[in-house]
């Protein structure tokens, strides 16, 4: 789901969100063959200093992968590229190959 969620009242503009889509993020962990997925939102601010923001909720429950990894997580960055980039080094740093 796409949204634009810049906001106006009264001619003010009270946030600086030009764009945000809900992502869902998949890996396969080598060692388990487990898959983790983690589901959140993209959202691209009008800004000059990490514009592109991903905050991810993990949505594997019951897995062992739980007691290591982080349930909330947020990449910054200047580029969506550069955000994705980060996920996928946070996931090969925790064993887990990025899938998307």
């Amino acid at each position: 789901m796409h949204v634009y969620c810049e906001k106006e009242i009264d001619n003010a503009k009270i946030d600086n969100c030009i764009y945000q889509a809900d992502q869902e993020v998949i890996g396969k962990h080598l060692r388990s063959k487990q898959w983790i997925m983690h589901s959140g939102k993209l959202t691209i601010y009008n800004r000059k200093i990490n514009p592109i923001v991903l905050k991810l909720k993990s949505e594997n429950y019951g897995s062992f992968i739980v007691a290591y990894m982080d349930d909330n997580k947020e990449f910054k960055g200047s580029s969506v590229s550069d955000v994705f980039g980060k996920l996928s080094k946070w996931y090969y740093k925790n064993g887990i190959i990025f899938q998307n």
